[in-house]
């Protein structure tokens, strides 16, 4: 085993030792009897659950194949089956999209060219980005219209957005191409971007309206996500009736936690903290956030065994 190798297997080992403690001390906190009370309210809603991750996982393989060349062989079911493979190796280990985006390009090798397969995850990638940007964008607006904050916090809400518009700014900026070539060789990263660049132009040359409906099927991406996340609250609260802001808020907070600790396994421990967190300021039960997030983690964990064992039964693992 190199050090390398061995260096990732001691980082997966602490960041789910480290999240299972969390775990642990966040549900021991809030209550175990509240918590399972709320899960067996769910009961078979569970099945809805994962039916909706499983619809979200169909408009990402079906936008991942908008972004293809128009010839390509690659099929729905092949895309849908890379994509659940890649979320699963993702979801175990702390690499996020070095080891899910690989796992694609493995696993369709047969069907798709790596060159395109790679250009079109890439597309697919940035599209996704500015879905995600655009959702958390929209949980902190409802955050400052619905939620009573401190005039500090609702100053770092409005600082947060416009700091998001810049970034945003910035990086279309980026992508436009900006190296002098008098300066040169790009420095990696550049190299990198360029690549990105010239496969997202050509994309949109190739297909005009193509980037912007690979966008409205990201964004419905998300508002599945927020459908699951208002079913799951319903549920879990009983005789109360969550609102449409406490799931709008609960989503983005997920993308965001998404983004910011996808080097946990899982993100174990950190869902139920954070969403525990929120739920006072959202007018629940801490309890409910913390058995939300464990829902959720029931839902991960069940398609990540679907896509890990598609990795398993693929003939592209012992393939040359």
């Amino acid at each position: 085993m190199s050090p390398s190798t061995s260096r990732r297997h001691l980082l997966t080992i602490a960041c789910t030792l480290g999240g299972a403690i969390l775990f642990a001390y966040v549900v021991r906190g809030t209550g175990t009897a509240d918590i399972v009370e709320g899960i067996r309210r769910v009961g078979w809603g569970l099945v809805t659950i994962l039916a909706l991750a499983g619809l979200r996982f169909a408009i990402r393989a079906a936008c991942w194949r908008m972004c293809m060349p128009a010839n390509t062989t690659l099929s729905f079911n092949q895309a849908l089956s890379a994509f659940l493979a890649g979320d699963a190796v993702g979801n175990i280990t702390p690499l996020g999209l070095l080891a899910s985006e690989p796992t694609k390009v493995l696993l369709t090798r047969h069907h798709l060219a790596t060159g395109e397969s790679v250009a079109s995850l890439a597309v697919e990638n940035l599209i996704y980005t500015a879905s995600v940007a655009a959702m958390i964008a929209i949980g902190l607006v409802v955050v400052l219209v619905t939620v009573p904050l401190p005039f500090e916090w609702q100053e770092g809400i409005v600082a947060s957005i416009a700091a998001g518009i810049v970034a945003s700014a910035i990086g279309l900026w980026l992508l436009r191409g900006t190296w002098d070539s008098s300066r040169g060789a790009r420095p990696r990263w550049r190299e990198r971007l360029a690549s990105v660049r010239l496969a997202v132009v050509g994309f949109y040359e190739a297909n005009p309206r193509r980037l912007q409906q690979a966008f409205a099927l990201e964004l419905s991406f998300h508002a599945l996500a927020v459908l699951e996340v208002f079913l799951t609250l319903r549920w879990l609260l009983g005789d109360l009736s969550p609102t449409l802001a406490q799931a709008i808020v609960f989503e983005a907070l997920n993308r965001v936690m998404t983004v910011a600790f996808k080097f946990v396994p899982f993100r174990i421990g950190v869902d139920e903290a954070l969403s525990g967190a929120i739920a006072p300021s959202l007018a629940l039960n801490p309890a409910a956030g913390v058995s939300l997030a464990v829902v959720r983690k029931v839902r991960s964990v069940f398609w990540s065994a679907v896509g890990l064992a598609i990795v398993a039964a693929h003939p592209a693992r012992s393939s040359t």
